[in-house]
Order: C-alpha cells, then sequence, then structure tokens
C-alpha cells in the first residue's frame, strides 16, 4: 500500500487504514448479556459531537447546566426525537462494534439479528464513554467557537502574523 501521492500527502487508503488501525487499538474485549464476546471500541466523543451525529436535543440535554433545579427540563419527547435517538442508538452500536462487523455483507451480521438486549448493552458502554468526555468537549468547542467569533479577526489584524 502507498502511503503517499510522492508529494508528502498521505493517499485515502492510507489514512483509512490508519483509522482502522487506531480503531482496532483502541478496542477492548466486551461480553454480552447473551454470552456472546465482541470486540467494540468506544466512540470519540469530540469526533461525534464535531460531525453532528448527535440528535440535537440529545446534545442540549448533556449540555444542560446541572445547577438548574430538577424537573425544569423534563418533558416528554417528540415522535421525531424518539425517532432521532433510535437512529443515533443505531449508529452508536455499529459504530463501536469493532469485530463481528455489523452490516449486510458476507461474513456480517445485520443489526436486527443482533438480539436486543446485547444491542441495549453496547448502547449504554458506548454511551458511557460519550457522557464522560463528549459534553465537556462539546461544551469546550462552544466556548471556543464563541471566543473566536468575539475577537477581531480582520484581514489587517491578520497580516501581523505573516512573516516579513
Amino acid at each position: 500500500m502507498r502511503k503517499s501521492n510522492g508529494n508528502g500527502i498521505a493517499t485515502s487508503e492510507a489514512w483509512r487504514h490508519a483509522a482502522k488501525a487506531d480503531r482496532l487499538a483502541r478496542a477492548e474485549l466486551l461480553v454480552l448479556p447473551s454470552g456472546s464476546t465482541i470486540l467494540a471500541a468506544r466512540p470519540e466523543p469530540l469526533e461525534w459531537v464535531m460531525s453532528g451525529r448527535i440528535p440535537q436535543g440529545l446534545l442540549a440535554v448533556a449540555l444542560a447546566d446541572s445547577q438548574s433545579p430538577p424537573g425544569e427540563s423534563d418533558r416528554e419527547l417528540t415522535r421525531e426525537e424518539i425517532l432521532d435517538l433510535a437512529g443515533f442508538a443505531a449508529r452508536l452500536v455499529e459504530a463501536s462494534v469493532v469485530d463481528p462487523p455489523i452490516g449486510a455483507g458476507p461474513d456480517e451480521i445485520p443489526l436486527d439479528e443482533i438480539p436486543i438486549r446485547d444491542r441495549a448493552y453496547i448502547f449504554e458502554w458506548a454511551c458511557r464513554a460519550l457522557d464522560e468526555t463528549g459534553a465537556n468537549a462539546a461544551a469546550e468547542g462552544s466556548a471556543a467557537a464563541a471566543h473566536a467569533i468575539k475577537e477581531d479577526i480582520s484581514s489587517a489584524r491578520l497580516e501581523g502574523f505573516r512573516p516579513k
């Protein structure tokens, strides 16, 4: 496999291979309620936040002020929010399982054939990773974006950084 295009820039194949190797290195054995053992990797919270793969309603709850009085944000989910959450759960399970691969191809298992208790277990396991650092990463990213907007980023100001 070629690692670069001759100009020092990685090929898409090399980049994809490096991402797979990183995911495999982070993977761990996970024993499921059914007794099956899989290889799974916890999701990278910042990646999920930045790519918009976390439904906005769920992200809003994760970023909610923990000092707000209990019950203030309690409400029933809308049908659309429930469907968003279900889709998010399926994508999170698929993204977390390294081996055996989930999919419709040969040597893959369709998501619908995985017992529901196992899917729920994988989802909860993966959510712990998002919960541990995801809200912090999202808050830091939002704060950095807000700070950048407040700063003077005019072309005149940027000229000061140009080498003379």
